[in-house]
């Protein structure tokens, strides 16, 4: 049974394992006009997004929304603790005059 596997007979550096260094590591040998061109398409759709304005009033107004949620989740997360340390607290008092 055989496998294809591009990478077979390459170390981690790409280079050929039979000793041949003079050959394109793998990576450089595989799409790079592809690699070149999808990168070129993400970075064109980025920039296009970061100068549209709507796009960016959107993107603040759910960064808002989510900073609000967390701040009160914070707040609610404080008044439990405190209400737990008040309980702690009572209990303690409590069993205080039984010793």
């Amino acid at each position: 049974m055989t496998r294809h596997n591009p990478y077979y007979g390459y170390n981690a550096y790409g280079h050929s394992q039979s000793g041949d260094v003079s050959r394109e590591p793998v990576y450089r040998q595989q799409n790079s006009k592809t690699h070149f061109v999808m990168g070129l398409a993400a970075g064109a759709a980025v920039a296009y997004l970061l100068s549209n304005k709507k796009f960016r009033e959107g993107m603040a107004t759910t960064g808002e929304k989510a900073w609000s949620a967390v701040r009160g989740e914070v707040e609610e997360l404080k008044e439990r603790l405190e209400d737990t340390q008040a309980e702690l607290e009572y209990y303690r008092n409590l069993h205080k005059g039984d010793k």
